[in-house]
């Protein structure tokens, strides 16, 4: 946009060539020259006219000398001087123009482009809002799943369906078999493994097998032994459910739901 304005200014109109030199418009210098040549040209055709018209008074030789002077001048002057200048200003009058219209299209776009940005930061401040809202809701659920997993009157475990590692169990392990779930972080995970009874180890991993290679929803339940702290055993009632799965459809994680239970029921 920019390579265009300076283009016009320079960009002289057909009728402006006969006076431009190779370096653009005549210099000041070259147009004292031509002014001077013109003048003497004048004066060298007057002094050559007036001894033709015969002997006439002074005053009028110089009346004739001065209007003689001027017609002949006046053409070189015009030409050389005043034209040149006019053309020069009407294109700096006409560049001025393009600038001024070029200006107030860059503003209108720099306008344009400024209310797109602000309605851009608008949507985008919405729509970080409406996301933190849904991130502390999704937080309130998380710490309400939490509490609830807590509080349940039940053992609750994830595991991890392929490796059968434990990745979480909540506090009621501490309540029913005597094991801090600090145990659990200090042992990565083996903890919850390492507590099934011998007898009930099989029974236990053919539950988890059983629900990650059925339909989604399936529950597996049945009873298993867990070693509490003191080396005895506690029976439990135990529930098995698959709680997610991979993109393909594979089981990831396992849920375990354990009740304690008396030996005779």
């Amino acid at each position: 946009m920019a390579k265009k304005i300076r283009d016009t200014t320079v960009q002289a109109t057909p009728e402006a060539a006969p006076y431009l030199t190779a370096s653009g418009y005549l210099s000041p210098t070259q147009l004292v020259g031509f002014t001077a040549l013109a003048i003497f040209v004048a004066e060298a055709v007057i002094m050559f006219v007036i001894p033709v018209l015969g002997p006439i008074p002074v005053a009028y030789e110089a009346i004739l000398d001065a209007v003689l002077l001027t017609v002949l001048a006046a053409p070189f002057l015009y030409f050389l001087l005043f034209r040149p200048m006019v053309l020069h200003i009407n294109e700096r009058k006409a560049a001025e123009s393009a600038l001024l219209h070029v200006n107030a299209n860059l503003e209108h776009r720099v306008k344009e482009r400024t209310q797109e940005l602000t309605r851009s930061n608008k949507a985008l401040n919405q729509e970080i809002q409406e996301r933190r809202a849904t991130e502390a809701r999704i937080q309130r659920t998380n710490d309400f799943v939490q509490r609830l997993i807590e509080s349940a009157p039940c053992l609750m475990a994830t595991v991890d369906a392929s490796s059968l590692r434990c990745n979480y169990v909540n506090g009621r392990i501490e309540d029913f078999l005597g094991h801090s779930p600090d145990d659990m972080a200090r042992s990565g995970g083996t903890l919850f493994d390492s507590i099934i009874a011998p007898d009930s180890k099989e029974l236990y991993t053919t539950m988890i097998r059983r629900v990650t290679e059925a339909p989604q929803g399936e529950i597996a339940r049945d009873r298993c032994r867990f070693k509490n702290a003191d080396g005895g055993e506690e029976p439990f009632r135990v529930g098995v459910v698959v709680v997610s799965r991979t993109a393909i459809g594979e089981a990831e994680e396992v849920l375990i739901v354990a009740t304690p239970v008396d030996d005779c029921s």
